[in-house]
C-alpha cells in the first residue's frame, strides 16, 4: 500500500515538474516565433 502511494506521489511530482518546465518553454518559443515572423 505504501509503495503504491509513493509511486503515485512520484508520478504527480514528475508531471508537475514536466509542466513547470514545458509551459514556460512553450510560452517563450511562441513569443520567439511571433517576433521572428513580425521582423520578416
Amino acid at each position: 500500500m505504501g509503495v503504491n502511494i509513493l509511486m503515485g506521489v512520484n508520478i504527480l511530482a514528475f508531471v508537475a515538474t514536466a509542466l513547470f518546465v514545458l509551459v514556460p518553454t512553450a510560452f517563450l518559443l511562441i513569443i520567439y516565433v511571433k517576433t521572428i515572423s513580425q521582423n520578416n
